[in-house]
């Protein structure tokens, strides 16, 4: 770690701390709250080639309140894009999952 970086968590870890007060003090959300239905429509967008990328960022980026639908996320996540047969196969058995929700 370089000095720049050193100089700023003395500033860096107030702030942090201040932006998680302000988050359960004003109830600001950290997690999207999606139902299976939710996920099922994001993960059939990226397979049917009609989920725009700004959809498929949206839906990778933010946890999910449900943790079985965060664990999903996550691994869908780690699919590459654009998809390649394995990624493909991937998704398809995670849409299953979903179903089966």
């Amino acid at each position: 770690m370089g000095w720049g970086a050193l100089l700023l968590v003395p500033v860096a870890i107030p702030f942090l701390l201040i932006m998680r007060i302000v988050q359960l003090l004003f109830g600001m959300k950290t997690t999207a709250d999606l139902s299976a239905t939710d996920v099922e429509r994001y993960l059939r967008g990226i397979l049917e080639g009609c989920g725009v990328e700004w959809d498929w960022d949206n839906f990778t980026s933010i946890p999910i309140s449900d943790p079985a639908l965060d664990r999903i996320r996550q691994e869908a996540d780690a699919i590459q894009l654009p998809l390649t047969d394995q990624g493909e196969v991937k998704l398809r058995i995670l849409l299953e999952r979903v179903r089966a929700m």
